[in-house]
């Protein structure tokens, strides 16, 4: 909970606070990690300095291969060059006769075998000799990179993705993660502070993070979003003509001309993009709503910035008198023109809400994020409708999402150890700054939540946002339509609940790649028109619909690996993964984030399958 007046202030409470109590508290827990694994980091520096060492040997067998490949060449060469000499002396000296060519011609030769020896016997000997030093060093490099590998296997074994949320919630009690968006939860996103469904058939679900800040609900939902753009083909024919000019004695000549006609065909491309937003509830003002764009005021100097207010000061009075005129009245400036300005929500419907909500405490703040580059600065957009919060910042959308352990699959104990900490601390900053927004506004760390009637339960045991995460996490190939050639948008639509399961109708929206030539009428020099033709390539809408049944069936991300190894249930998975790599760490991620996700693991039955095209 907020205590002290410091606290009101987020930028500050990350500055003097947060940030370093988060990376202290990351280095105790990689500590505690690796007391738990009992991994020795100076045994595996010694494997890792061995396997260095062998690599450079390796490297420098390498260089010497390149160079003995070099030099049989250059002999080569020079042996060609030798037999090409012989036989040009061989011609001088038929033609002119004498005793020099004759000698020089039994010397070229001479020198011509000798380099041909030399090449096939010592060369090439050589060259095997160091092709044979290269593999045993590389062989030698490979088995202490999987030694090094084998003494960091019981710590990877620890890494999961809720070590990052448990790092937090250590740092900053006010935040606490669920173990997945349930269903309860939504509903009261949904009814409660008005979050909407992804109905949108041009987007989907690819990822979803839910919890509380200081009791109010939030939920991150990333999607992959299918655009149209239009797609520009050129196409190209050379024509040529003749025509007949006079020349200067009269009489005529015939002049040729050529031109390359170009022609353009514009046709609809689908485009993929990912897109994360920040959905948050919270009581306070529940009438107003507004909207803000990012303005990326970190970037303007002072004197850009003063521009800027004095340009929406100019705007905001124009909007006073045209409210004014029309009878209405109920938009007025704030009295800190440079928070007016910088903030510019000038769309705002409710003035004593807006007032209200910003008092001259979550001005200051909100100014103090626009202008500092300490976070991310004025990369954000915020809009409030009634009781539910959106935000959409720039970082967020490189932000690593699903904290995804595989980035610490390394042999080297102190790489692991810097990707760590450098990984957490990101993770954290780009969350944190994305709430800053919200934590500017003391009124909404101040407002706690009414109970909701949880007796409303959702007729299905998860959320549309979760089964359609999970689905979109499993390969491609195992719910889209055989020919399809682009990325897949997969919507899911709630059947029945049964039991602790639910049955979901899953539809994959993809593309099929159609060659097509248009034919385009260019007129020429001569006169004339020409057909342009154009390569252009036609999308095919694809559909294919897969009924699925998903449930969970508990287990955390370490018991995921241990069942594995189980020859059933590994073939089993075959269908719904690319590869299986023998219980690898780094190849199993993904498929655990969607089946195994949230540390309570999900069944995927295939039930039937519809095609349409």
């Amino acid at each position: 909970m907020w205590q002290t007046t410091e606290d009101f202030e987020p930028l500050q409470y990350y500055k003097n606070v947060l940030e370093s109590k988060f990376q202290k508290n990351a280095k105790e827990y990689f500590d505690v990690l690796v007391k738990k694994s009992k991994v020795s980091a100076s045994a595996n520096q010694k494997t890792v300095a061995r396997y260095k060492r062998q690599l450079k040997h390796a490297e420098e067998a390498k260089n010497n291969c390149f160079w003995n490949k070099a030099l049989r060449l250059f002999v080569i060469l020079l042996s060609v060059a030798a037999l090409f000499g012989s036989i040009a002396m061989a011609y001088l000296s038929s033609e002119e006769g004498g005793w020099v060519y004759p000698v020089c011609l039994a010397l070229l030769l001479v020198l011509s075998v000798v380099l041909f020896v030399l090449t096939v016997t010592k060369i090439k000997t050589r060259i095997e000799r160091a092709e044979d030093r290269y593999r045993a060093a590389e062989k030698k490099a490979d088995a202490f990179q999987k030694e090094a590998y084998a003494q960091m296997r019981p710590l990877h074994e620890l890494f999961s993705s809720r070590m990052t949320h448990e790092l937090i919630e250590k740092t900053y009690p006010d935040i606490r993660f669920d173990a997945c968006l349930s269903s309860d939860k939504f509903v009261l996103m949904s009814e409660k502070y008005g979050m909407p469904e992804n109905g949108d058939m041009n987007s989907a679900t690819i990822g979803v993070l839910s919890g509380d800040l200081d009791r109010n609900p939030f939920v991150y939902v990333r999607n992959r979003v299918r655009s149209f753009k239009n797609e520009t083909y050129k196409g190209y024919i050379n024509i040529s003509w003749v025509t007949y000019a006079s020349d200067a004695k009269g009489g005529t000549r015939a002049v040729r001309h050529s031109q390359t006609l170009v022609a353009r065909y514009v046709a609809p491309k689908p485009v993929y993009s990912c897109d994360t937003k920040l959905y948050y509830g919270n009581e306070a003002a529940p009438d107003l709503c507004f909207s803000r764009q990012a303005g990326y005021v970190h970037r303007l100097s002072e004197s850009e910035i003063e521009s800027k207010v004095e340009e929406k000061q100019r705007e905001i009075r124009k909007k006073m008198r045209k409210a004014v005129s029309a009878g209405e009245g109920h938009f007025t400036e704030m009295g800190n023109a440079e928070f007016d300005g910088l903030f510019s929500a000038l769309d705002r419907d409710n003035e004593v809400q807006f007032r209200l909500m910003f008092t001259p405490l979550a001005q200051k703040n909100m100014l103090a994020l626009l202008r500092s580059d300490a976070g991310y600065g004025d990369d954000f957009s915020f809009v409030k409708q009634g009781m539910l919060n959106t935000i959409r910042s720039d970082h967020a959308q490189k932000w690593a999402f699903f904290a995804d352990p595989s980035r610490l699959m390394h042999y080297d104990f102190s790489v692991v150890r810097s990707e760590f900490l450098s990984f957490q601390s990101e993770y954290f900053r780009s969350l944190y700054f994305d709430m800053a927004p919200l934590l500017a506004v003391p009124l909404y760390q101040m407002q706690q939540p009414e109970p909701f009637p949880f007796e409303k339960r959702s007729e299905r045991n998860y959320s549309s946002y979760e089964t359609e995460a999970l689905i979109n996490g499993l390969s491609p190939a195992a719910l889209t339509h055989p020919n399809t050639q682009t990325k897949v948008i997969f919507k899911t639509k709630f059947l029945q609940k049964d039991g602790r399961a639910d049955k979901v109708l899953v539809t994959a929206h993809s593309f099929q790649k159609e060659a097509r030539v248009a034919y385009i009428p260019k007129m020429g020099g001569d006169k004339r028109l020409h057909a342009v033709p154009v390569q252009w390539t036609e999308y095919i809408p694809l559909q294919q619909q897969t009924v699925v049944e998903i449930k969970r069936v508990g287990g955390t991300r370490e018991e995921c690996m241990h069942k594995c190894s189980d020859r059933e249930l590994t073939a089993h998975l075959r269908k719904y993964t690319d590869s299986v790599n023998d219980m690898h760490p780094k190849s199993w991620t993904d498929f655990w984030r969607c089946i195994f996700s949230c540390q309570e693991g999900r069944s995927l039955t295939q039930s039937t399958r519809q095609n349409s095209r």
